[in-house]
């Protein structure tokens, strides 16, 4: 047992320094991104059904000359399904695709780099079984600002609005991320708003719990408390753990593309 104590030590401490040396690496090479968000607002509107009616408003400022495709991903692992797309700009729907790979929805888009050297797109997008379950209670829990992004967000702010049969029944609500500022702006509808930039791999969630039983709901993401036995106190899980951090230190270096578990966007 004290060789798996040992063992242990020798983890902690080559994952802090990979972790000090990777992350700011990665800070670095993502300020290179010739464009930033002058902001992104998501607005997020929970129907009587469980839906999400999500519109996230984009603005971007480009500071020399890039791609002009955009895109946006969004991970599939706690919903049922994510349908009704759009992508529009000055009040006008453009064309745009999109697909799923490695169970995440991908939004893709075109546009002119010429003048003006800012755009601002919104994007819409309808959530089918997104509120979580937990014991007796709801949750809408989502990652509304993105992390997996190579530039920063001046600003961001979120939205989150619930049918009148909701009005005074919110147990609680918070955010997890960036430092926020929370305000309950009337009996159904609350406002969370970063009080600071929001630089890249940093992000905004949103939770907001309320009980079973008002809303008409039929698909929900089960959230369990019960963890699986791993064989925690076994070489076998040791090794499970070093070869987790292996791959997360190869995935930092070599990763040609956005891929990280919990959304994107550029």
């Amino acid at each position: 047992m004290k060789l798996l104590k040992l063992i242990r030590i020798i983890i902690i401490f080559v994952s802090v320094i990979f972790l000090n040396l990777t992350i700011p690496i990665s800070f670095v090479n993502a300020q290179i991104r010739p464009f930033y968000w002058e902001f992104i607002n998501v607005d997020i509107a929970v129907e009587n059904n469980g839906d999400m009616l999500v519109t996230e408003t984009q603005k971007y400022t480009f500071t020399g000359d890039y791609k002009n495709q955009r895109y946006r991903y969004i991970p599939l692992d706690k919903v049922k399904q994510i349908t009704d797309v759009s992508v529009s700009e000055n009040n006008q729907v453009i064309s745009s695709d999109t697909g799923i790979e490695n169970n995440k929805l991908w939004i893709r888009w075109e546009h002119s780099l010429n003048q003006p050297v800012t755009h601002t797109f919104i994007i819409k997008y309808r959530v089918v079984g997104g509120l979580q379950e937990l014991g007796d209670n709801l949750q809408v829990y989502w990652k509304a600002i993105f992390p997996d992004r190579n530039s920063t967000i001046q600003k961001s702010r979120v939205t989150v609005i619930f049918p009148s049969e909701l009005e005074e029944k919110i147990l609680e609500y918070q955010s997890f991320g960036i430092p926020s500022e929370v305000k309950k702006i009337d009996t159904k509808t609350f406002e969370f708003k970063a009080r600071e930039a929001l630089p890249p791999q940093t992000e905004l969630e949103v939770k907001i719990t309320f009980p079973k039983g008002i809303l008409n709901v039929s698909d929900v993401y089960l959230e369990s408390s019960d963890s699986p036995p791993l064989f925690y106190d076994t070489p076998f899980y040791l090794f499970l753990q070093i070869g987790g951090w292996v791959a997360f230190i190869l995935n930092l270096f070599l990763k040609k593309s956005s891929g990280g578990a919990y959304g994107g966007g550029g």
